[in-house]
């Protein structure tokens, strides 16, 4: 029987890093029983057979959860669900940081949990000076002590034995908690009292006590710096959309390539014109039409994992905090708003971490204004189509399609601060929370670690690729193919040339065509689908070779600029797939809400097109 390990800690020790160590490859994420909090569990493995199973516990100060987040937590610590949940528990603490981290572990040390306790990032710490007696801390709070470095590895192999050696334990099915308990967290007696005997314990383990991180002190003189701060920003920003076009380009051009490839092959070995079209136009176009910008999502993913792992993302929620909370939303938001960058789904969910309900609807409300990794591909196709790939101010390193790119993404943010700003207005006043945030060193991030994150999201990406957008492309060939006149399909008397010119006279206004129109309705189920069923509309018109190349021409070709300028403004504005409307109704417990952040971004999608497309045919 496989023994199962939870780790646990508060946010910023490197518990994950340490999941990652321990777990490698061997990962899969899931959702906590009846929520929406992310469950990521992976197992140790020796000599290619599984001996323990992992599950990294969402990041928790202390059993006085105040966040959704931090509840899911609490209720696995406290056995909520009357299921057994783990043989050991693994306590990650910050050796960098053990006055607080230590909190935890005074609580748990009461609650009589088994436990082994990772002291993390130890190298660091030996780094500033800091030496500690490891037998004297395990004597006192009753548990093995393995100092650990889950950057460098150290410290993994013995964990690993510790945990094989307590695997044989019966799970945790009970713990004793008075029914007073949750008030006896909350008592100012109870806090001070844990931290006196932090302080306590401290002086008495404590051989050389760790030197101020001046490095980071020095970095935040310009990173925190409320115009120096502002600057450097924006220019991460810009880097990072420069970068998603010119580091992609290769790697899109390679799966471009390999599909085409594979569509020939299948080609040459079918002779029956219409299984060889739904093959090679229906499934293989239609997936391969999205896939050619996995390299750009894969680099977005890439980036944020890296400013996370560096200890910026902290740094940026704490200086638009000033700024946000004129909007009505908390500092914590920021967080919320830039994971919705890769999409809107764990945007919403990880919302959990604002305590006040007003301010994380609002959060929840504007988050579908920011640009999602769905809609990067749509950008990138219209984007190739309409604007030259000149460079800006005589730089050849900035080019004019990474700064449409980064000002797309900023009309986004400005209109979601916008918004936030009327929800602020017309939503029943309720007390402001305040930005509480541990600000982490700044450190040199794992590979490893940035792989194994970049891989199991774009492995997330892909098994969407693999299902919806397989599904619905093969439905577009469908509608696209039938009905047939003498065994030969016409697309302008297709069924998806009816379906479009039914919506045809409502988009109109906007330059949309039912070529579009057509191409709008299967996004509901997902952004990218746009992109293949725009290719499958026109490929079949112009039989052309060439991916990218073919879609900017045809493009350019079939729409005026208007119309293009238009579509790119829709995709600013448009309401989300219909899974961020399904964890949206879930967070609210109703519909209502879901229905007001549908209709809104529909107006704002409807009208911002359409003055774009008045003031591109005014201009040009």
């Amino acid at each position: 029987m496989i023994g199962q390990v939870a780790l646990v800690g508060m946010p910023n020790v490197g518990k994950t890093a340490l999941f990652n160590k321990l777990t490698g490859s061997f990962q899969r994420v899931a959702n906590f029983p009846g929520v929406t909090v992310e469950k990521k569990s992976g197992w140790v493995t020796e000599n290619g057979e599984k001996i323990l199973e992992v599950i990294d516990l969402p990041g928790i100060y202390s059993l006085d959860a105040t966040t959704l987040d931090e509840k899911v937590t609490k209720d696995f610590l406290l056995q909520k669900e009357k299921e057994p949940s783990a043989n050991i528990f693994v306590l990650v603490l910050d050796a960098t940081n053990l006055d607080k981290s230590l909190y935890l572990a005074f609580q748990l040390k009461q609650l009589g949990y088994p436990l082994v306790i990772a002291l993390n990032l130890m190298d660091e710490a030996e780094k500033r000076g800091f030496k500690i007696d490891l037998e004297k801390l395990a004597k006192a709070l009753n548990a093995e002590v393995i100092p650990t470095s889950a950057s460098t590895g150290f410290g993994i192999s013995e964990l690993k034995s510790a945990l094989k050696k307590h695997s044989h334990l019966e799970k945790l099915s009970q713990i004793t908690i008075p029914e007073n308990m949750q008030k006896t967290f909350r008592s100012p007696k109870y806090v001070n009292d844990i931290f006196r005997q932090v302080d306590l314990l401290l002086k008495e383990v404590t051989l050389s006590p760790l030197q101020a991180d001046t490095l980071t002190q020095k970095i935040d003189q310009f990173v925190l710096h409320p115009v120096w701060g502002i600057f450097i920003l924006f220019s991460v920003l810009i880097v990072m959309f420069q970068t998603l076009f010119t580091w992609s380009s290769p790697l899109s051009d390679l799966i471009e390539s390999l599909f085409a490839f594979v569509g020939q092959i299948v080609s040459t070995n079918i002779s029956q014109p219409l299984i060889k079209s739904f093959i090679v136009d229906g499934m293989i176009s239609g997936v391969g039409g999205v896939l050619v910008f996995l390299p750009q999502i894969m680099i977005l993913f890439l980036f944020t994992q890296f400013l996370e792992d560096v200890g910026y993302l902290g740094r940026a929620a704490y200086m638009m905090d000033s700024f946000m909370r004129k909007m009505g939303l908390p500092g914590k938001a920021v967080i919320p708003l830039l994971s919705s960058h890769a999409c809107a789904v764990p945007g919403i969910m990880s919302t959990r971490v604002i305590e006040n309900y007003r301010e994380r609807l609002i959060t929840m409300l504007v988050i579908p204004l920011t640009t999602c990794s769905a809609r990067l591909p749509v950008y990138a196709v219209l984007i190739g189509a309409i604007i030259p790939n000149h460079p800006v101010f005589g730089m050849s390193f900035l080019r004019l399609p990474g700064l449409i790119l980064f000002g797309l993404y900023m009309l986004g943010f400005l209109s979601a601060m916008a918004m936030s700003l009327i929800f602020k207005k017309t939503l029943p006043q309720s007390s402001p929370s305040m930005l509480l945030m541990e600000l982490p060193p700044y450190r040199l991030p794992n590979a490893m670690n940035l792989f194994l994150v970049m891989k199991n999201k774009g492995k997330i990406f892909l098994k969407r690729a693999g299902g919806i957008i397989l599904a619905i492309s093969m439905v577009i060939w469908v509608l696209v193919t039938f009905p047939q006149t003498n065994g030969q399909s016409h697309i302008e008397t297709s069924y998806a040339a009816s379906i479009g010119r039914t919506f045809e006279p409502l988009f109109r206004p906007l330059g949309f065509d039912w070529r579009i129109t057509t191409a709008l309705i299967p996004s509901i189920g997902a952004r990218e689908v746009v992109v293949s069923a725009l290719s499958m509309v026109l490929s079949i018109e112009e039989g052309s070779e060439g991916f990218e190349k073919n879609m900017s021409d045809a493009l350019v070709k079939q729409f005026g600029l208007g119309s293009l300028v238009a579509l790119l403004i829709w995709f600013v504005f448009a309401p989300q797939c219909i899974s961020t409307f399904a964890v949206m109704k879930r967070e609210t417990n109703g519909y209502f809400w879901p229905s007001v952040m549908v209709t809104y971004t529909l107006g704002l999608a409807y009208l911002g097109a359409y003055v774009a497309k008045v003031l591109v045919n005014l201009w040009f």
